[in-house]
C-alpha cells in the first residue's frame, strides 16, 4: 500500500512541479506596485523582463547577484531598457495599446505640432466618447503617436503614416 501511496505521490508532484525556467519571479511586478516611476508609450515597449531594484537615491537599477541595496527593493521588470549599462539603470515602461490600431478611431492627416501621449477615453453621460490627455479618468488608457490638446480639455488622435 504504501508504494503504491509514493507512486501516486511522485506522479502528482511531477505533474504540478514546474521547470526553473518557467517559474515566475516572486518579485512584485514595478510598473503595477510603484506605477509612478514608468514611463507609458506605445505597444512596442522592449521586453526587459527581468529582476530590478527600485531606490530612493539611485532609482531603478538592473538587480546584481548580491540582490539589492539596503534602501533598495526588488521587483520584477517586464517592460524596460538599461539606459547606462556601467550603473545599471534602467527605463521602465508601461505599454498601451495604439488608439489607431482599430480603424475610425483616429482622425486622418494629422497637423503640425502633435505629440505623442498616454490618453484616456470614457463615455459621458451622453454616450459619447471623450479622451482626454492623462492617466486618471476611469477609462481605457490608449497611447498616441499624433496627439493634439483642444482647448476644452479633450484630445484628438490623428493617424500617423509610419504608425496608422
Amino acid at each position: 500500500m504504501h508504494r503504491n501511496q509514493f507512486i501516486f505521490t511522485a506522479l502528482v508532484a511531477a505533474l504540478v512541479a514546474q521547470p526553473a525556467s518557467a517559474s515566475a519571479s516572486t518579485s512584485r511586478n514595478l510598473c503595477m506596485a510603484a506605477a509612478s516611476h514608468c514611463t507609458y508609450t506605445g505597444p512596442d515597449a522592449p521586453v526587459l523582463a527581468a529582476e530590478v531594484c527600485l531606490s530612493a537615491a539611485a532609482g531603478i537599477t538592473l538587480k546584481g547577484e548580491g540582490g539589492c541595496g539596503v534602501d533598495a527593493r526588488a521587483y520584477w521588470l517586464e517592460h524596460g531598457e538599461v539606459v547606462d549599462p556601467q550603473t545599471g539603470e534602467v527605463a521602465a515602461y508601461i505599454p498601451l495599446d495604439d488608439r489607431c490600431s482599430e480603424a475610425g478611431m483616429c482622425d486622418k492627416a494629422p497637423p503640425g505640432g502633435t505629440q505623442e501621449m498616454p490618453m484616456c477615453c470614457f463615455y459621458n453621460s451622453s454616450g459619447g466618447e471623450v479622451c482626454v490627455n492623462g492617466l486618471d479618468c476611469g477609462g481605457t488608457l490608449w497611447f498616441c503617436y499624433d496627439g493634439v490638446s483642444n482647448d476644452d480639455g479633450t484630445v484628438t488622435c490623428f493617424e500617423a503614416e509610419q504608425h496608422g
